[in-house]
């Protein structure tokens, strides 16, 4: 099975390679980097959110086998855009066993910034991470590397405030979902009760883990054992053995 993975915002799609010897040979880590970071940095960011779902879209279908069993993977951003990738790739006659969406407590976008992105100074952006946890200590500790973080995480809130204004969230996909997040996030606030469940044809699950807005780093082995389990029931329901 192919996991489908995709990056918070500010973030790098690369850092799931590190998964990889954590799985068994059964699931095979894809990461779905955008544009203008990791090794995608020498291309320009997404002028739109439809261009980097176009995109996505674009590069999960080349990525896949007809026939191929997949699930979808997304961290915060991530997991906005994997809603959206879904739709996309179910109106083409693809549909994933699970959408693992970690870090969103609602699948709507809610505005944490004060302005749009592109009209914050730096440091008016930078104290709009608070929501999140902050700085990523690496980042705020050197220059260069916030000279490349800052154009990043602008890009991707405008990605976001893109596509709370021309997608419309409210439509469901087939596959099931499983949301993951950390008990201590300020910014997943929590979806009214059956806000989720109006998402999914196949059921939702929720599952809460000790930790912030980046709670992964600190239960990544539960997490991936909760991935496998999972992934083993969908291809055991499709007569794969193990």
């Amino acid at each position: 099975m192919k996991l489908l993975c995709l990056p918070h915002a500010g973030g790098t799609a690369s850092r799931y390679y590190r998964w990889t010897p954590l799985v068994p040979p059964h699931i095979d880590i894809v990461p779905l980097e955008l544009d203008g970071r990791g090794d995608r940095m020498d291309r320009g960011f997404y002028a739109s959110f439809a261009e980097a779902v176009d995109d996505l879209t674009r590069r999960a279908v080349a990525a896949l086998e007809p026939g191929d069993p997949f699930a979808i993977f997304g961290h915060s951003m991530g997991a906005y855009i994997a809603l959206e990738l879904e739709r996309r790739l179910e109106s083409l006659g693809f549909r994933a066993d699970r959408l693992f969406l970690s870090g969103r407590g609602t699948p709507a976008y809610h505005h944490v910034l004060s302005r749009p992105a592109r009209e914050l100074s730096d440091q008016e952006l930078i104290a709009g991470l608070d929501a999140y946890g902050g700085l990523p200590e690496a980042v705020a500790r050197h220059e260069l590397m916030l000279t490349l973080f800052l154009p990043i995480i602008r890009a991707d809130f405008h990605l976001l405030e893109d596509g709370a204004k021309s997608i419309d969230e409210r439509v469901p996909v087939r596959s099931p979902l499983v949301i993951l997040n950390g008990k201590d996030d300020a910014s997943a606030q929590q979806a009214p009760p059956g806000v989720w469940e109006a998402l999914s044809a196949s059921g939702v699950e929720f599952h809460s883990y000790a930790g912030g807005h980046f709670f992964i780093d600190d239960n990544l082995s539960s997490i991936i054992q909760l991935i496998v389990e999972k992934s083993k029931r969908g291809l055991e329901k499709d007569g794969v053995s193990f």
